[in-house]
This record gives C-alpha cells, structure tokens and sequence, in this order.
C-alpha cells in the first residue's frame, strides 16, 4: 500500500517543500509541512494510482509557491549571488584594477549588497586596504638577512698581532616577517573571500 511517506511523488514532493520552507520561521514551517502532509495522507488512497497522485499534486501547486504564499507580508525574496558578489571579493583581496581604487570599489559593492548580514560586511571590511598589490610590494620592501645568523668577520692589530673575531649580525628575527606577511596578509584574507563567497550562496539559497 503507498502511502505519503512511501509513494516516491508524494515523498519528494514533500523533500521539496521542507527545501524551499527553510525561509520561514520554525513553528511556521512546521505548521505548514504538517498540514500539506495530512492533505496527502487523505488524498493517497490505498488504490491511487500514480496518475492520481500527480493530478492531487498538481492541484496543489509548486511547493516553492505554496512557501511564497505563507511567507509574511512585506518579506522580499533575496537575489541570488552574481557578479556583483564576486567582484566585490575579487577587488578586495587583489586591490586590482588600481590599487587603493579597486580595494574601494569592493568594499562599496560589499556593503551594497543584500546577501551579507553586517557581521560579515565588518569581515570583509578588515581587508588590507590595496589588497594582494600593495602587499607584495611591502613584502619587497622589508629588510631581510641574507642568511641564518649572518655574521661579519673584525679584525684588530695589536703589538704587530692581527686577531679577528666573527660578529653575528643578529639577524635571525628577520626572516619571521615574511612568513607573517604571508599569513596575515595573503592567506587570512584569501580564506574571508572563500568563507564570504559561500554565506553568500547560502543565503540566497535559504531566501
């Protein structure tokens, strides 16, 4: 005998629903999945064959339009993510087309779209400003040694006597600063970008 659970239309019918229900709130979502359920369980007689299961759900309509019926007055369907999410995150993290000017057009389209909740806005915020390009040309910049305990050979004369003695440089520290470039500036903003991307997707999603 099939039933709402067992006959494959109903059951995905309903996994559909339960998809597209996620945007509403949990007590509601559970009233209206209840109730489409016992409108199958009484419409799928143990005779029913699969022509009247369809036509029973097609009676219904698309889960995604009963869903849309049920969302509270004045709620707005988000857009889904686009080219505005992605170059919002590409200019960030690479400051590309022009430096400082890309960085700003990217946090713009970052706060300009709807897909972000403020928090992650804030996130993405915190991105070295100039993004990839100003950081590779610091990273050029900084002083580093030219090898482990680097030292220098210093020589004195006394009594016709040249004694020299080896010098560390003490430079040992510097090589810490582009492994923190790197870690800071390049990894931490690339795993924001991943991490953003995806909250965008979702959102949309459960929208």
């Amino acid at each position: 005998m099939m039933t709402t659970s067992t006959h494959p239309l109903a059951a995905g019918y309903l996994r559909r629903l339960e998809r597209a229900a996620r945007v509403l709130p949990r007590p509601q979502r559970d009233e209206l999945l209840a109730e489409i359920r016992e409108h199958l369980d009484a419409g799928i007689t143990p005779d029913a064959t699969e022509a009247d299961v369809r036509n029973l759900l097609d009676d219904l309509g698309p889960p995604e339009a009963i869903v849309a019926a049920a969302r509270p007055e004045g709620a707005t369907a988000l857009p889904e993510r686009g080219p505005r999410e992605v170059f919002a995150l590409i200019m960030l993290v690479t400051g590309l087309p022009m430096i400082l000017v890309g960085w700003c057009i990217g946090l713009a389209l970052l706060l300009w779209s709807p897909l972000w909740t403020v928090r992650q806005k804030l996130l993405g915020a915190l991105v070295f400003p100039g993004g990839y390009v100003v950081t590779l040309g610091a990273s050029l910049l900084m002083p580093v040694g030219s090898g482990p305990g680097d030292t220098s050979e210093v020589c004195t004369t006394a009594d016709g006597i040249i004694n020299c003695v080896d010098v560390s440089s003490g430079s040992d520290g510097l090589y810490l600063w582009p492994i923190l470039v790197v870690v800071v500036l390049v990894v931490a903003p690339l795993a924001m970008a991943v991490h953003l991307y995806h909250a965008a997707g979702r959102r949309a999603a459960n929208a």
